[in-house]
């Protein structure tokens, strides 16, 4: 893991002594300070108005403006103001940005060391606590570059690649709970990265094999054991839906299942991750506009890698499985076709309508054996349909099942860690438009109701009485806008967070 160009500790207030080259203060959107710039002194507190009543700053996020100004022993020599919003619209994502947007003004004015006062408040019912994890995550995730095939000296953001201290004031007794709350979450940042990481790797570097070649490299740092199938343990275990979604490729699919068991006897939960690390759609190929974003089509295998790692490195007391199916979806004189009919480990038969369908196949096995694993939840994510981004676009994942308590359970974790969840009904209706005259089922149920069909699809692959729910992250997998500041362009790493919050809360 790569060393973070932002480093976050925390500071002690009051103190009589500020740090760093200057002190960051937040202005909402209405003029108004927060109100921790009482505790920087009449003199201070007496520029910062006559500014904002000049409206040299008028507190819209994004904003910023550095005042410079001769003060005495207990003032900072530079503030820097910065705009959040509204203050009844700040969220844990505002909060994330004004995080990155710190560190990178903190690199812009050559600032090594940047205190930081906007953690001291309550912002919009987000306690000072929460704060201080979401301006660190922020300032982390901000930080992230997939910078590898860049050659030195035709990099234009080498300079935001110098490491910056973010200092965040807390009060002196929460400063050793704030410490540990820091400390795990790095552990969850670097998870996140390395979904990140792997996501944005091309195909041709990222293919199965590659991507089991990094399980048992993190086995190898980590207690987690890790088991790959390869083609003939595939075939021996009747994989066929992921030895016929990978047959079309020279490089072979994979199985891979990292075990991660430390929480004595305590609930199992297995997450199972689709890793398409390339699809172009096979036979039914995909458009030719935009296909090298399918790289990104192993997101979900990508987020499981990351939590593995996360809960690992944290050493948190449960158990748990990741599930990773691999392949490549190429066309080519071996690839499946459309009207193919393939027996599932399951013993089920699919008829295969389309072949750009093909993340559906390898969870159907998966599934299958993670069911055989006897865990106590299973969860699955994947970049599964485009409709779910028809649906619900780039600002929520859906979700679906059929246990309404552990669909909650993952909506609060979610909205706790600013991966917003919506749920999408898996009503018996939809099972029918899977039907097949030839086979069990279709792998798609026509344009109608996408994302439900596919979650529809995988339901008959799960014990009912085990719960489950399917994360579709089509939508949320990958971000090319730049418009988040916490979230360069590229992979977003988008579940890890999720995953670990759940886990935290529900097998603790």
């Amino acid at each position: 893991m790569k060393k973070d160009p932002a480093i976050v500790k925390l500071f002690a207030v009051p103190t009589d002594r500020w740090p760093g080259d200057a002190l960051a203060l937040g202005v909402y959107e209405n003029g108004k300070p927060q109100k921790a710039l009482a505790r920087l002194g009449e003199g201070w507190a007496e520029e910062v108005d006559r500014v904002l009543t000049a409206g040299w700053l008028r507190g819209k996020e994004g904003e910023s403006l550095l005042l410079s100004m001769a003060g005495g022993a207990s003032d900072p020599r530079v503030l820097l103001l910065v705009g959040l919003g509204k203050a009844d619209a700040i969220t844990p994502l505002t909060l994330e940005n004004v995080g990155a947007r710190l560190v990178k003004a903190a690199a812009t004015h050559g600032m090594a060391k940047l205190g930081c006062l906007i953690s001291m408040d309550r912002h919009n019912g987000i306690s000072p606590g929460r704060c201080v994890e979401h301006l660190a995550e922020g300032a982390w995730g901000g930080s992230y570059r997939f910078d590898r095939f860049k050659t030195k000296g035709n990099d234009s953001e080498n300079g935001h690649q110098k490491t910056i201290t973010l200092e965040l004031a807390v009060k002196e007794k929460k400063m050793e709970r704030m410490v540990q709350k820091l400390e795990r979450l790095h552990h969850v940042c670097n998870g996140r990265f390395l979904a990140q990481n792997l996501g944005n790797l091309p195909g041709n570097l990222l293919t199965p094999e590659m991507l089991a070649a990094e399980a048992r490299k993190m086995a190898e740092d980590l207690p987690i054991q890790v088991t790959v199938w390869n083609e003939k343990e595939l075939k021996k275990n009747r994989m066929n839906g992921i030895l016929a979604v990978g047959q079309g490729s020279s490089n072979p699919p994979r199985l891979i299942v990292m075990e991660y068991r430390q929480g004595g006897e305590g609930p199992l939960l297995a997450v199972v991750g689709k890793a398409v690390t390339f699809d172009s759609g096979g036979i039914s190929l995909k458009p030719g506009a935009k296909m090298e974003e399918m790289k990104f089509d192993m997101a979900g295998g990508a987020a499981v890698f990351g939590f593995m790692h996360a809960i690992a490195s944290m050493k948190l007391k449960v158990n748990c499985i990741g599930l990773v199916p691999a392949a490549e979806n190429l066309p080519s004189g071996h690839a499946q076709r459309p009207g193919d009919v393939i027996e599932t480990a399951s013993g089920q038969w699919v008829e295969v309508i389309n072949t750009d369908a093909e993340g559906r196949l390898i969870l159907a096995d998966a599934l299958h054996h993670a069911r055989s694993l006897a865990p106590d939840m299973i969860i699955d994510l994947a970049t599964l349909t485009g409709a779910c981004v028809i649906a619900l676009g780039h600002e929520a994942s859906a979700v679906m099942g059929f246990n309404k308590k552990m669909l909650r359970k993952l909506g609060r974790a979610g909205k706790r860690v600013g991966e917003k969840l919506w749920p999408l009904p898996l009503f018996p209706g939809y099972q029918e438009l899977l039907k097949s005259t030839v086979a069990d089922m279709k792998n798609v149920g026509g344009r109608d109701a996408g994302a439900i069909t596919g979650g529809c699809f995988l339901s008959r692959f799960i014990d009912k009485k085990t719960p489950w729910a399917h994360i579709d992250i089509a939508g949320t997998a990958w971000d090319l806008s730049g418009k988040k500041p916490s979230q360069p362009k590229g992979a977003t790493g988008v579940g890890v967070r999720l995953l670990c919050r759940f886990a935290e809360k529900e097998l603790l």
